[in-house]
């Protein structure tokens, strides 16, 4: 019994420690990425954020604003329908969601880099703990063309950073 009581708080120290996710879905959590200067020309020019990672093209129509809950709940339910359909224990989906809820915790996003952080996590989990590769051609296929094979390798590079 001690030895189980010892385990679980080791586990709680954990959680609070190198563990700790900000809950970056508390709109007090966070504070506007900077922008200023950077959108110039109308709803469909090209501009790139000013943050902390390589620059993700993205238009002037896409405002940054704090990620919403239903985000989160349905790129977990995508994760999951990829991952059975590609093969891949369900354990990836869990990492892949960790990869994204500490670069959510780091950085602001518009509702389009959500997704292609989302999927790049999903990207990064299998590559780094499936069994079998996952094509980054297939993920963006997926994606409708809404990315490029760069955009994911920038955001590759800014999530591992």
């Amino acid at each position: 019994m001690a030895d189980l009581t010892e385990k679980l708080a080791i586990m709680l120290r954990q959680e609070q420690g190198v563990y700790r996710v900000d809950d970056y879905l508390n709109p007090k959590c966070h504070e506007p990425v900077e922008i200023d200067g950077l959108i110039e020309g109308g709803r469909d020019s090209k501009v790139e954020v000013c943050a902390p990672f390589p620059s993700i093209p993205f238009t002037a129509s896409h405002s940054l604003v704090l990620v919403e809950e239903d985000w989160r709940s349905d790129i977990a339910a995508w994760s999951y329908e990829v991952a059975d359909a590609f093969g891949y224990d369900r354990e990836i989906v869990a990492v892949s969601i960790s990869y994204l809820d500490r670069f959510l915790c780091v950085i602001n996003v518009d509702e389009k880099l959500f997704q292609l952080a989302s999927m790049t996590s999903l990207y990064l989990a299998c590559k780094l703990y499936g069994d079998k590769k996952l094509g980054m051609a297939s993920l963006l296929r997926l994606a409708g063309g809404l990315f490029t094979e760069d955009h994911m390798i920038k955001m590759e590079k800014g999530i591992l950073t």
